[in-house]
């Protein structure tokens, strides 16, 4: 058999996205969180049905270069605790404070004009990298907010749990704890030509069912083919721009991506505001010219 590898966006997505597989999310959080008996999840549901891109048309070109880096998965258990968990591809120096951002707007977007915060339900986050970036040596780390000199955790509304594939370097007879067969899996999947007898359990069979490149359409192969193209060209250019490597057609390249993405930008606010303010105003806003805003209105429906 081949298996797709399980860190790229729409096959990570499947894998720990889809209502019809929730039992590898759940098998997947329960061992990597290590909860106590009382709070194991037992049934989670997806708070986006609709992640799982099945055909080009539903991703663009500019789509697929964000989510060739950063891909999340949203749910909810039955104690309606809510959990991000993301694959982080491409390595970010500040994905530590984007990670700790991240998971306080989970928080923060629960409340309601009319909302109490006694409302609000815990937010637990789960970032899988494909690089290090934590000090510590250790591939699996949890992080709580604890008071200095007790450690009584008395702020329970915000997790981070970072785990590095770069550090993991078990080998598969070493494997006993699940959540060391479930970081092997992630670390290893896509090399393996058959199940082995030390990941053959009943959720992880699913897991490489979906894996299975038989299991994908044509049209979902080549949208898995240009993610992962898209992956080695940014590493290429991340490689590059390090070692001080670049070349001119490059660093232009880079210069216009650059610009368009800011043009881009801009048109989108003025889009937002053409229904609230002047020609003159939105210009003074985003940046645009008159001439361009005037242009935009015209062709866009407000």
């Amino acid at each position: 058999m081949v298996f797709l590898d399980p860190k790229t966006d729409i096959v990570f997505k499947k894998l720990f996205g889809d209502s019809a597989y929730k039992n590898i999310a759940i098998s997947f959080l329960n061992s990597i969180l290590n909860r106590k008996e009382s709070e194991i999840i037992v049934d989670v549901v997806m708070n986006d049905p609709h992640n799982f891109p099945e055909t080009l048309a539903l991703i663009s070109p500019e789509e697929l270069k964000l989510k060739s880096s950063v891909v999340d998965v949203r749910c909810t258990d039955q104690a309606n605790r809510r959990y991000i968990v993301e694959m982080q591809v491409i390595r970010q120096e500040d994905y530590l404070e984007r990670a700790q951002y991240y998971s306080a707007l989970g928080l923060a977007r629960q409340l309601r004009s009319r909302s109490e915060y006694e409302e609000l339900e815990p937010v637990i986050f789960v970032g899988v990298l494909d690089f290090a970036i934590l000090k510590n040596p250790r591939y699996l780390s949890h992080h709580l907010i604890l008071d200095k000199d007790t450690y009584e955790h008395e702020f329970k509304h915000l997790e981070l749990h970072i785990i590095e594939l770069k550090k993991f370097n078990k080998k598969i007879e070493e494997l006993t704890a699940l959540s060391d067969k479930w970081i092997y899996f992630l670390q290893n999947a896509e090399d393996l030509q058959t199940i082995p007898d030390a990941l053959n359990n009943p959720d992880m069979q699913d897991a490489f069912q979906i894996l299975n490149k038989n299991s994908w359409s044509l049209e979902q192969l080549e949208l898995y083919d240009r993610t992962l193209d898209e992956i080695r060209l940014q590493k290429s250019r991340i490689r590059h721009s390090r070692e001080g490597g670049l070349t001119e057609g490059e660093a232009k390249g880079l210069a216009k991506g650059k610009a368009e993405g800011k043009l881009e930008e801009k048109i989108n606010i003025a889009k937002q505001l053409l229904a609230f303010h002047d020609v003159a105003t939105i210009s003074q806003i985003t940046g645009l010219s008159a001439k361009e805003v005037e242009e935009l209105k015209n062709n866009t429906r407000v």
